[in-house]
C-alpha cells in the first residue's frame, strides 16, 4: 500500500522483500482506515510464484480493499473472497483480516487458512494467538470465525506470511520461535520507531527465507 492514513492511538509499519529481483510472487497486504477510528489490516498469500500467482493476488487484493472500504464485517469479507477465488486459477489462497479499535484496546481478527498472529506485550512477553484457522481461500469453507482480542496499550501485533517464518531450512516451529526473539528485540525498546523495528525483524528474518516476506505490525500507543 501508498501511505495510508492511520487513525490516531495506533501505528503501523510494514514491509515486503521479493523472493528474488526476477520472482513475483503472490503476497499482499493492506491498510485501511474505517470509521470511528478503526483499522483493517489484511495480509495475504496466493500460493506459487510467476505471473499467474501475481494475478491472482491482485485479484483478491482489489477485492478485500472494496469490501474493507464497505466496512463489512471480517468473516463476511473472508466468505466473499473465497467465493471469488474459487473461480481463479491459483490453488488457493490464505489471508487474515484484523480490524484494530485503539478506543477499546482492542482487535478483532478472522482467519482463511493463515498462519496465527503474534501479539508483542509491553512487558516484552510474546504470545502465538490460537486462533480459529479457517480453510484457504477457494475451498468453499462458506462460513469464517472472528476472534476479538484485548490489545493493551503498547502491545504490538503481527501479522505476516509463511516465507517469514518456513523454509527448507528452518520448520515452522522454529520459525516462529525465531519471529517472536526477533519480535522481542527489535521492540525490546519502546522509544525506538515501530518502523525501525519492523525493518530490523524482516532483516533478521530474511535469513533464512526462501519465498516472499510480508511483515506487518501494528501497536497501540500508550
Amino acid at each position: 500500500p501508498g501511505t495510508p492514513d492511520i487513525p490516531p492511538g495506533l501505528e503501523v509499519a510494514h514491509r515486503y522483500a521479493p523472493a528474488g529481483d526476477s520472482v513475483i510472487g503472490g503476497d499482499w497486504h493492506d491498510i485501511i482506515t474505517l470509521p470511528g477510528g478503526q483499522a483493517a489490516l489484511i495480509v495475504g498469500d496466493a500460493m506459487g510464484h510467476g505471473p499467474e500467482a501475481a494475478a491472482v493476488m491482485v485479484q483478491l487484493r482489489t477485492a478485500a480493499h472494496t469490501l474493507a472500504d464497505l466496512d463489512q464485517a471480517r468473516e463476511r469479507v473472508l466468505a466473499r473472497l473465497d467465493r471469488m477465488a474459487s473461480g481463479l486459477t491459483a490453488p488457493f489462497a490464505t489471508c487474515i483480516y484484523t480490524v484494530i479499535e485503539p478506543e477499546t484496546s482492542s482487535c478483532v481478527t478472522a482467519q482463511a487458512g493463515h498462519l496465527p498472529p503474534v501479539v508483542v506485550l509491553p512487558s516484552g512477553e510474546t504470545q502465538v494467538l490460537e486462533l480459529p484457522p479457517g480453510l484457504p481461500l477457494g475451498l468453499g469453507a462458506e462460513t469464517f470465525e472472528s476472534t476479538r482480542i484485548s490489545l493493551p496499550p503498547g502491545a504490538t501485533l503481527a501479522l505476516y506470511t509463511d516465507g517469514l517464518v518456513e523454509s527448507r531450512a528452518q520448520s515452522l516451529d522454529d520459525g516462529l520461535e525465531a519471529l517472536q526473539e526477533a519480535l522481542r528485540t527489535a521492540l525490546a525498546d519502546p522509544a525506538v520507531a515501530l518502523d525501525v523495528a519492523c525493518e530490523t525483524v524482516t532483516k533478521a528474518m530474511r535469513q533464512h527465507g526462501e519465498d516472499d516476506i510480508t511483515l506487518v505490525l501494528a501497536r497501540i500507543r500508550q
